[in-house]
């Protein structure tokens, strides 16, 4: 099985808004990975990476969302109408397959009770996190 890079479907409203998810581990930084392909493939991400990585790997991967001008949220409205309005889809790259990140800490758990809300589409890039 092969990686593979493709636009989501086409999006109903005019401006394709996706709102990129991240957690503190690797599939966090494949979230990175994914909203610098968005941008690239013309939707418009936002990020909410609340938990940074000191990895410089994972901090290479923000410095190259910054300089794409991908806006970072410095909170996730736990108001889910918000988010169902301003977005089109919800990238969940919160938590993967790695043992050493649990779903129940924080803030992965505020996270998770928030996403579980949402009404509009949610992609997983990896086991769906909730």
């Amino acid at each position: 099985c092969f990686p593979q890079a493709f636009p989501l479907p086409s999006l109903p409203r005019k401006q394709p808004t996706v709102l990129v998810v991240c957690g503190p581990a690797q599939n966090g930084a494949i979230g990175l990975v994914c909203a610098r392909h968005l941008r690239v493939f013309d939707y418009e991400p936002t990020i909410f990476y609340p938990k940074r990585s000191p990895d410089p790997l994972f901090r290479d991967f923000t410095t190259q969302c910054e300089k794409m001008d991908i806006p970072f949220l410095s909170y996730l409205p736990t108001e889910v109408q918000l988010i169902n309005d301003a977005y089109n889809a919800v990238v969940d790259a919160v938590l993967g397959a790695e043992p050493e990140v649990a779903e129940g800490r924080e803030p992965c758990a505020a996270i998770l009770a928030t996403l579980k809300h949402i009404r509009i589409p949610i992609v997983s890039l990896d086991v769906p996190s909730g």
